[in-house]
């Protein structure tokens, strides 16, 4: 009897959890999705956001993959990661973290941004125009390249200038490349000012006294 007993329960277990399966499974069957809901972006619009996404009004929400998604928008270059999170019953919310451009990046054959991470940008067309350049910057740049050496000096340095404050960060105008060297020219003073390399935070300091 007892063993029975144990059986018709297990039984009965089993029973119900595939009924509830059954009754999710065709729930979720239900939901379709109604809108792409798009949060933090600032560079893209949330229409080039969905874009991106590629999801179909009507799609099956509990069919569509959430990493692809996640990576079709990472795809593009301002996008530094994408999470994406189905808002039942019938939406999906994409929350960006963007590249935010630093300055801009002058070749001999084109202008490129990049962003503090030094990672290389197109240019934020029109999005951002009020950031320093950087001049005599080697040609061989790509689109997703990640700067070196004195480039990223000057990255660091114009970041750095970022960190103490507002009226630093907006007098510097230009900063040239000059072998390992900086040169660095402000809204103040048409006077190169010879950052050198290394020990930046102390020189940042000077610069924003002097």
């Amino acid at each position: 009897m007892k063993i029975e007993r144990t059986y018709l329960n297990f039984t009965l277990t089993v029973s119900v959890l595939v009924a509830l399966y059954l009754t999710s499974q065709n729930w979720k069957n239900q939901l379709v999705l109604d809108d792409v809901k798009v949060y933090n972006a600032s560079l893209l619009t949330d229409s080039e956001v969905k874009t991106l996404a590629d999801v179909q009004k009507g799609s099956s929400l509990y069919a569509l993959s959430l990493t692809q998604i996640s990576h079709r928008i990472e795809e593009n270059p301002f996008v530094k990661k994408a999470v994406v999170v189905r808002a039942l019953p019938y939406d999906l919310t994409v929350t960006v973290n963007e590249r935010d451009p630093l300055a801009l990046l002058a070749t001999s054959s084109a202008m490129y941004s990049v962003d503090p991470d030094g990672v290389v940008l197109p240019l934020p067309l029109e999005r951002k125009s009020n950031v320093p350049v950087i001049t005599n910057v080697q040609s061989s740049l790509r689109v997703g390249d990640t700067v070196k050496g004195s480039l990223m000096q000057a990255v660091k340095f114009i970041s750095g200038a970022g960190k103490m404050g507002p009226a630093l960060s907006a007098s510097i105008a230009e900063i040239r490349l000059e072998g390992d060297n900086l040169i660095a020219y402000t809204t103040a003073s048409a006077l190169p000012v010879i950052i050198g390399k290394g020990d930046l935070e102390r020189k940042l300091v000077y610069l924003r006294n002097f």
